[in-house]
């Protein structure tokens, strides 16, 4: 960041700080094998489309052999559409880490339990605007018309109306087991006494996180995004010193953190930004874009 005078006003004088590209030997040319990205807030603009800048700066990464991880708390299908848009292979970690697969081989398969699963959703019925289920390439929901809209516009697909409340019954409707309950309110007081409820309620059978100023997340113990930097470097077979992660939230703390280098995104939380140790420019402004230029990934 650079701060250059712009005008004179009698004793007053004008500054603007201007973003300019880094001196070459700012940073210097390091080995990257793997770079793993949140999607909504990170990847994602806020019309849920990626930047052309981006997009193609990630594709010159893979090019480059880099491999590409799409980390979310989304489901496969709702992670597809990011995939889709970028046009090249990736390796999904979904669920925030609870469903990895690089192709048709699963790294990963954890699931919550039936018994905090179905006292989590039972216990929410009627709490929340929308209660969500997500399997792995589907989702079932107990909305109104508008959110229900609102989910499908988000994961670009079609949710399966219904009462969420017992797991069997997911199972049965959609064909898969459920891997975590979503809930999503735009009252984040209400949210906050809703999340230290959970907490209270299912202890250590699960994990009660929020991934977004008007969500809570219910998923299996333990579970955390930075596991995916764990498993899918040993995957590849690369030291963890290789990989580089971005993210905007709370939940992408711990896979900032844990990478060999984290990137936060300048319209993220401080809880993100803290962990990362490393800013780049917003989400709407191709912040990856400008990362992967300036600290010499591609």
């Amino acid at each position: 960041m650079n701060v250059i005078r712009i005008a004179q006003y009698g004793r007053a004088t004008a500054y603007a700080a201007v973003l300019f590209p880094p001196p070459a030997s700012r940073y210097s040319k390091a080995m990257y094998s793997a770079i793993f990205t949140d999607i909504d807030g990170t990847l994602f603009r806020s019309d849920l489309t990626i930047g052309d800048a981006t997009r193609e700066a990630v594709r010159e990464a893979a090019g480059k052999g880099i491999r590409i991880v799409l980390c979310s708390g989304r489901y496969i299908t709702g992670m597809v559409k990011a995939q889709e848009q970028l046009g090249i292979p990736v390796i999904y970690s979904a669920i925030n880490g609870a469903l990895i697969k690089d192709g048709d081989e699963y790294l990963r398969e954890e699931m919550i339990g039936k018994k905090p699963y179905n006292e989590a959703a039972s216990f929410l019925k009627g709490k929340a605007s929308s209660i969500i289920a997500f399997c792995e390439t589907r989702f079932a929901i107990d909305a109104d018309d508008s959110w229900y809209e609102r989910q499908n516009r988000i994961c670009g697909d079609i949710g399966f109306r219904m009462d969420i409340s017992d797991a069997d019954e997911v199972e049965r409707v959609t064909g898969e087991r459920p891997y975590k309950i979503l809930v999503k309110d735009n009252d984040e007081e209400k949210l906050s006494r809703l999340i230290a409820e959970l907490r209270s309620m299912l202890g250590d059978s699960a994990r009660v996180i929020s991934s977004g100023r008007n969500n809570i997340e219910v998923l299996p113990p333990g579970i955390d995004k930075s596991d995916a930097i764990r498993i899918i470097s040993g995957h590849l077979g690369i030291p963890v010193s290789e990989t580089v992660a971005f993210g905007d939230w709370d939940n992408d703390a711990g896979m900032l953190s844990r990478a060999g280098l984290g990137i936060a995104m300048a319209n993220g939380s401080e809880k993100a930004k803290a962990a990362a140790g490393h800013v780049t420019l917003s989400n709407d402004e191709d912040g990856i874009a400008h990362a992967l230029r300036e600290y010499g990934i591609i």
